[in-house]
């Protein structure tokens, strides 16, 4: 009992701080949208916070007693950044899961550099996808060749979020015939190409990552696991229900201010709106309770979890592109405007089926696992 109300007692702490870079978030939100810039606010608040490591757990002085948080406050963290900012909820999950790879170095010794380094708050990039790789990012194409102490790559990795603040990089290369992956550090090799200017998802900074030779030591190989829990593909649903919430939250608030005459009664009284915001509530509902049943089979090592994340992530996906239409239709030129947020909430909403894994291939992959077919 005392365990359980240990691990209730700090999902409030780690939620009560995720609401409040969520706030900081949002104040900043719409001119790094608007500007294509890297929230450095959130990034400064997120590297100094407990939820930078909350999935590793304590590891000395005042958190040696804190156990890893569960995936469901893992997934509501992210919820909630992507309710301040949506942009730098992907970079922050990105960063996430290009940081939990360090458990799988080969090289112990390293292994504890490595999280020494992500405590005290290490920016790691995660540059997987190639420009042909589409979904198959786990599947590099470009060969590295052999060198002395490893292997050297030179060749271009695409959607990097955040790498202008990367300390580190979590890369794959074919070597010796077989996908590897390394985690780097970023050095003189390395280039930055700025490259992003996009309809939504502005403010990740997504640029393309060139290695020019660049080292991949064999002491920073890893042993990944492709199959084991990564925070990336349990959080790219609660990147949309965040998003959805902020849409809805954005669709009420304007609802009960904007009055009509004759009487200046607002327009949250007319039916249609009333049908709208309960279409949204529905969705949202759906969205989050999905996410919720991935997260808990996650916490129990059901291994249901696996298609789980992919259903989830489709269905949230589709609830936050619908829902921001619908808070864009209730909000009708009023919403159109870069004044308010709602038209901002839906170009992030559509950035969620695009990334990979897209909705189409979920569904090829679903769909062949519910049917047996191989």
């Amino acid at each position: 009992m005392n365990a359980e109300k240990n691990d209730a007692y700090q999902a409030h702490e780690l939620l009560a701080e995720a609401e409040r870079i969520s706030a900081v978030l949002a104040e900043h939100a719409a001119r790094h949208d608007r500007d294509a810039t890297f929230p450095i606010e959130g990034l400064a608040a997120t590297i100094r916070s407990p939820i930078n490591t909350a999935l590793l757990g304590g590891a000395a002085g005042d958190d040696a007693a804190r156990a890893p948080c569960s995936w469901l406050t893992f997934g509501r963290i992210v919820a909630l950044l992507a309710r301040g900012d949506a942009s730098f909820a992907t970079a922050w999950l990105m960063h996430q899961g290009a940081m939990s790879v360090y458990r799988a170095l080969v090289d112990p010794g390293e292994r504890s550099r490595f999280e020494q380094a992500i405590r005290r708050g290490a920016w790691v990039g995660n540059a997987l996808s190639e420009p042909t790789s589409g979904n198959m990012f786990l599947v590099p194409r470009q060969v590295a060749r052999k060198a002395e102490g490893g292997y050297r790559l030179t060749g271009e990795k695409r959607f990097v979020t955040g790498c202008e603040h990367a300390d580190f990089f979590f890369t794959a290369a074919v070597c010796d015939g077989q996908p590897a992956f390394f985690l780097l550090d970023k050095d003189d090799s390395i280039a930055i190409e700025p490259v992003w200017d996009t309809l939504g998802m502005r403010a990740t900074r997504s640029q393309i990552v060139r290695f020019q030779g660049t080292l991949l030591p064999e002491s920073r190989r890893l042993a990944v696991d492709p199959t084991a829990p990564n925070p990336i593909p349990n959080g790219l649903g609660w990147l949309s229900v965040g998003i959805a919430e902020a849409a809805m939250a954005a669709a009420g608030a304007y609802a009960k201010e904007r009055v009509l005459p004759p009487g200046d009664r607002p327009i949250a009284e007319l039916q249609w709106v009333q049908f709208a915001v309960a279409d949204m509530s529905l969705r949202l509902e759906a969205a989050r309770a999905l996410a919720m049943r991935t997260a808990a089979a996650l916490d129990a090592g059901d291994p249901s979890y696996g298609l789980l994340q992919l259903q989830s992530k489709v269905v949230a996906n589709e609830a936050a592109v619908a829902i921001a239409t619908s808070a864009l239709e209730i909000a009708g030129g009023a919403g159109y405007m870069r004044s308010r947020p709602i038209e901002r909430h839906l170009r992030d909403a559509m950035s969620g089926p695009i990334m990979a894994l897209s909705g189409p291939a979920i569904r090829d992959i679903v769909g062949k696992a519910l049917l047996g077919v191989a």
